[in-house]
């Protein structure tokens, strides 16, 4: 949950910062884009007499205008009907090029150019060879590209430790609060178990009564709750990971599943299977124990009698897959993610009847996740079906 957390809040600075720094990098490069050509067609402008009388080149421009290399094209229906004496192919392409553009100024090759409208179809292209002026423009735009790149690896650095400073309060809250059920579960432990003894003296001096029981089912229900706590605490805890090891999952569900032959049978419920062979993980076999035992607890205690509930397993490409369906009616949409959730349940009222507090699937879940795996819900041909993947 930590790092997801982190993970967003880094996705959150990263994104925004990112957004603003490449905003502020890209109207800085059109303007400056722009800013060039124009000061480029003024220049050619006054060089033209195009807006006004041509300037006399003694006087502003002592190189010949020649050296600019200005060339003046009449092109209509994509066709040159004007061009200067001194030119080629190359500048001719790129004049009917400009032509069907839709920007007035710009850059082509070498050339800055200018095209003016006359008529319908008459344009007036004209370009102006500055490599000077180009490699200026391009210099500023690499630059400009250069800047964003090294501003987003910045901001990438930046995004990592603040997110990880974000979080850290959080982190040792969690802990803290990890810690204590931990603790409170083991202390509990003790009073319910002199409980259980006392009751059961009690009930050997007195005999068998309604209070006795009542007291004995509620032990019963506390030390269930103590031991999932407490089972929950020691996945989510760092310290107690085990040493892997590689094992037989076909054999493994096959145990797990005649475990649960009885209770499917006492429910006049149909269990049925469909295992592939020989597939191994490496793993911990308690874990694939307690995801599998509460996917068919679950199922079956959900399944009306006479109705079905499959349990298979199977290995696709990269992945194992383990499915438990059973027949019935569909969760919720809105539900079937909550399901997953600590202490939540769906029908409240049954579910504390049945002693159940909504650990299990969260539990199944974490586990799964142990692994790099994920475990989802959904509905299909009358079957609801818990799906638990884990990456080979």
């Amino acid at each position: 949950m930590i790092n997801k957390l982190q993970k967003r809040i880094f996705l959150i600075i990263q994104i925004s910062l990112t957004s603003i720094m490449l905003g502020i990098i890209i109207l800085y490069s059109i303007f400056s884009y722009k800013d060039s050509i124009n000061s480029a067609t003024m220049m050619m402008d006054r060089l033209t007499g195009e807006n006004g009388p041509r300037i006399e080149r003694p006087q502003e421009f002592p190189e010949q205008i020649e050296d600019y290399g200005i060339y003046r094209f009449f092109i209509n229906n994509e066709t040159i009907i004007r061009e200067p004496s001194e030119t080629n192919n190359e500048i001719r392409n790129y004049a009917i090029s400009v032509s069907k553009r839709n920007f007035e100024s710009g850059i082509i090759g070498k050339y800055i150019y200018k095209v003016r409208r006359i008529g319908n179809n008459e344009i007036n292209v004209t370009l102006m060879e500055n490599e000077d002026i180009v490699f200026n423009i391009k210099l500023k735009i690499i630059f400009s590209v250069s800047i964003g790149i090294i501003s987003i690896m910045i901001i990438y650095i930046l995004a990592k430790k603040v997110s990880k400073i974000i979080v850290k309060p959080v982190e040792e809250t969690l802990e803290k609060q990890k810690q204590f059920i931990s603790d409170a579960s083991h202390e509990l432990k003790t009073p319910l178990a002199v409980i259980e003894a006392n009751s059961d003296v009690l009930e050997d001096k007195v005999g068998k009564n309604k209070w006795i029981t009542y007291i004995q089912n509620e032990v019963h229900s506390m030390n269930k709750l103590v031991n999932e706590l407490l089972l929950l605490a020691k996945i989510e805890s760092t310290d107690n990971i085990k040493k892997y090891e590689k094992f037989n999952l076909s054999q493994e569900v096959e145990i797990i599943f005649s475990m649960f032959e009885s209770m499917a049978y006492e429910k006049d419920v149909k269990l049925n299977s469909n295992i592939e062979k020989d597939i191994i993980i490496n793993g911990q076999k308690e874990d694939i124990e307690h995801i599998l035992s509460t996917l068919i607890d679950n199922a079956i205690k959900h399944t009306e009698a006479k109705n079905e509930v499959i349990v298979e397993l199977n290995k696709e490409k990269d992945k194992i897959v383990m499915q438990v369906k059973n027949m019935g009616e569909a969760i919720p949409e809105e539900e079937r993610e909550k399901i997953f959730e600590r202490f939540y349940r769906i029908d409240k009222s049954r579910n504390r009847n049945e002693k159940r507090y909504g650990l299990g699937l969260s539990i199944a879940k974490t586990t799964i996740q142990k692994y790099k795996g994920n475990i989802e819900t959904y509905y299909k041909d009358g079957f609801t079906i818990f799906k638990a993947t884990i990456p080979i």
